[in-house]
């Protein structure tokens, strides 16, 4: 709980420089700052499920093993293939998977969580990663709208942008009054709220989901990996963490852009193209994170 609550006092001090970075610097130069973090931290927070894997089915036989490794191949190759047929459904689809996602790897970081009946938590993690897609979408309409258009055919009116982000605020109040928390807490999340409000409205769609991304949920979900695979975060554990996620990260990236330069894609529908190749890669690691947390 310690390091928790420095990261936040962190997250929060970071967010305010980097609000003002992001005002403050032109938008390319702030997209690729983006890119790199997402594409560094971003992606080899993921990079470790089958290492998660190997530590939760370690007394397993190792049929059962190569079978969940296969699993999570077909389930990389699935999101992506989705993603090419039937875009519409995929990006509903990876909205709902990483909202659920985001949520969970915030609110379980509340021991109290643990005791709460198991089907509200998991609205309650839904709902809260959602209510974060709703405030980004709804202060960033003309670019989520660019986005969407080119992975899918269509956009949406900024009325349901608007609807949408009231709706989950008045679900995400309803549900804290029946969630293991403190007043103070409930409070905490609604300033974090507003500050991720601030960055949202204030710089670009990439720089903005980056910092969410990077910052609120990758390096805190390290963290948690950390924990659970050596017990403790320290600079060996870290430095070990990253050299075990060398090869599914580098292989992430050959992929990414060997498909970019081979289909000889345009650069404007590069955003689209790595949304995509985001969300094909977070089906597989919202399932290893959610089989690590029913435990």
């Amino acid at each position: 709980m310690i390091l928790i609550r420095k990261l936040d006092r962190f997250n929060i001090f970071l967010t305010v420089f980097l609000i003002a970075l992001g005002s403050f610097i032109s938008t390319i130069l702030a997209d690729y700052l983006a890119l790199t973090l997402i594409f560094t931290a971003g992606l080899i927070h993921g990079a470790n499920d089958i290492r998660l894997l190997q530590k939760k089915y370690q007394n397993t036989r190792i049929k059962f093993f190569i079978l969940l490794l296969y699993l999570y191949i077909l389930v990389v190759i699935l999101g992506a293939v989705l993603f090419f047929y039937i875009p519409s459904g995929a990006l509903i689809f990876f909205i709902l998977f990483s909202g659920f996602h985001f949520g969970q790897q915030h609110w379980s970081s509340y021991p109290n969580m643990n005791n709460k009946d198991s089907l509200f938590k998991q609205l309650g993690f839904t709902v809260y990663g959602l209510l974060i897609f709703s405030l980004l979408f709804s202060l960033q309409i003309s670019e989520v709208n660019s986005v969407i258009k080119d992975i899918t055919g269509f956009e949406f009116r900024k009325e349901f942008y608007y609807y949408s982000t009231l709706l989950l605020t008045l679900s995400f109040c309803i549900l804290s009054f029946f969630l293991p928390i403190s007043l103070k807490i409930f409070f905490k999340e609604v300033l974090s709220l507003l500050l991720l409000s601030a960055l949202f409205w204030s710089t670009s769609l990439l720089f903005s989901f980056a910092v969410y991304f990077v910052f609120w949920h990758s390096i805190p979900s390290i963290q948690d990996q950390l924990m659970y695979l050596d017990g403790e975060v320290t600079l060996k554990t870290v430095l070990g963490y990253i050299k075990s996620s060398l090869v599914y990260w580098v292989l992430s990236l050959i992929g990414l852009f060997l498909f970019y330069f081979y289909m000889d894609i345009q650069s404007e529908y590069f955003i689209p193209l790595f949304f995509s190749f985001l969300a094909a890669i977070t089906f597989p690691h919202t399932v290893v994170i959610g089989m690590l947390k029913s435990e």
